[in-house]
């Protein structure tokens, strides 16, 4: 348990990190950097690919929709996994 714990935890954490990133950058609170974005859709791949591309909109925030929701995603399937390993 305390190995699929810590694997939640730090996925968490890590995709925190990325997505505030973003914001950050884009209010320039950090380095401007026009691919702030990149960390948070590698850590949400492949869903982060998939659901981008159905959201093609001029608006920074709809745009980072599918990234966070491509993190959950992959959050819930390393839970899901740990779930099922452990009653093995």
């Amino acid at each position: 348990m305390r190995i699929r714990y810590w694997l939640i935890v730090v996925y968490a954490f890590l995709a925190g990190l990325a997505l505030l990133a973003v914001p950050l950058s884009v209010m320039g609170w950090i380095a401007p950097d026009p691919l702030s974005v990149v960390p948070a859709m590698l850590l949400g791949l492949p869903w982060s690919y998939v659901l981008t591309g159905l959201a093609k909109s001029q608006s920074p925030a709809l745009n980072l929709f599918p990234v966070m929701v491509s993190l959950a995603i992959n959050g819930c399937l390393i839970w899901l996994v740990g779930h099922v390993l452990r009653r093995r």
